[in-house]
């Protein structure tokens, strides 16, 4: 299988250098460039996605929540970053090894200028894309009732530690409460993070090598703008886990709402809107904006949920990120509790994306798939 997934990436880099797909990274549109004529191979799959320890057959069985997938082409493997430093890594997309390092080189300390004590502080549901030669690896330094704020660290090699560079902004620097959950868009000379929790989700401009505010942290401050939830303070009506997609000429957005980490008792879902710009406003099939979300009312389509069924086998899925395989389909990676361990933590999900008639992602029957083989995503021999 490897060395399938290495003669792909040659053929990959090819095309990329013909400037036939754009590959660079997992945030950036796809275009239906590839030849049919190639041929393809896939692996199957059940949830919860199968993942060993390193250079072990013995599974790893403990927590991957808020996964960030992400592809390297030069190497031909595939990637899932997790909270808490978790690094997974696959040659197939459906198997995964939980590698024996953590993401980070070493823990963050610039949160105690917010935070005297950052002990209890953790590094959470982080990002990763490649900007040039620098891989950027963002993060989230946060405990259950604190956030510091969003810092980074860098590497040329998904294989290797990321080395922490510190801060990018505080949650005071930049104004918003609770700013978890960095996800980094590029286009063209463009970059952009989406962040934020229940209380606003915003908007913000990067330099172009992604290691700074554009214009420094009082200008994003002031020029931030809301895509989803309320200004001001808490709303668990509103959404956290952003992430940005783009496919032809919209943006799409998804956030997840709900409860996240309760076990059977957890009410998260994915939900989204679209919009032709990055910046919003985020829509969904009613014509509701993301932004108008609060009080009691979540609007968005439903991508992902785990139904009001008492005999469903998974729960609270959310927090996902989009992989895009060789036939441009869209795969739906996310975590979810499951009756496998009793519910006892989160795991590695994925499901296949579909679109609706009026041009809206979900997975089939907008529900988890369960310990059912389906076939997964598709690689060019």
């Amino acid at each position: 299988m490897k060395n399938k997934i290495i003669i792909l990436s040659q053929i990959l880099f090819v095309l990329t250098s013909c400037g036939a797909v754009n590959t660079s990274n997992k945030h950036s549109s796809i275009e239906d460039s590839i030849s049919p004529s190639f041929e393809y191979y896939s692996e199957t799959y059940a949830n919860p996605l199968m993942v060993t320890n390193e250079n072990s057959q013995f599974e790893y069985v403990d927590e991957v929540a808020d996964p960030a997938v992400v592809r390297d082409y030069e190497n031909g493997y595939i990637y899932a970053f997790a909270t808490n430093q978790v690094v997974l890594r696959s040659s197939d997309g459906c198997t995964y090894e939980k590698l024996n390092r953590k993401a980070l080189n070493k823990a963050p300390t610039w949160g105690q200028e917010v935070y005297p004590d950052t002990t209890s502080f953790g590094v959470w549901a982080p990002d990763v894309i490649k900007i040039g030669d620098k891989w950027i690896y963002y993060y989230s330094l946060s405990n259950w009732m604190q956030c510091a704020g969003i810092g980074y660290a860098i590497s040329s090699s998904l294989d290797e530690p990321f080395i922490d560079q510190g801060k990018l902004f505080t949650y005071l620097e930049i104004g918003i409460d609770n700013v978890i959950d960095p996800h980094v868009f590029v286009e063209g000379d463009k970059v952009y993070m989406t962040c934020g929790s229940f209380c606003g989700l915003y908007v913000l401009e990067l330099t172009s090598d992604g290691m700074a505010l554009k214009g420094g942290v009082e200008t994003q401050k002031e020029e931030k703008v809301l895509v989803a939830g309320r200004e001001g303070g808490w709303d668990s009506a509103t959404y956290e886990a952003s992430y940005v997609l783009k496919k032809d000429i919209y943006y799409y957005y998804f956030g997840s709402a709900g409860s996240c980490c309760n076990g059977q008792k957890s009410t998260y879902r994915v939900l989204v809107g679209k919009s032709k710009s990055i910046k919003g406003p985020y829509l969904d099939s009613a014509g509701h904006a993301l932004t108008e979300s609060g009080n009691g009312i979540t609007y968005g389509d439903i991508c992902l949920w785990g139904g009001e069924s008492e005999s469903k086998k998974a729960y609270g899925p959310g927090h996902n990120s989009v992989f895009v395989d060789d036939k441009n389909d869209y795969w739906l990676m996310y975590h979810a509790y499951t009756e496998k361990d009793h519910y006892r933590t989160r795991h590695l999900m994925m499901d296949k994306l579909l679109w609706d008639e009026n041009g809206y992602p979900y997975v089939e029957n907008k529900i988890p798939s369960f310990e059912e083989e389906k076939e997964g995503p598709s690689f060019i021999i």
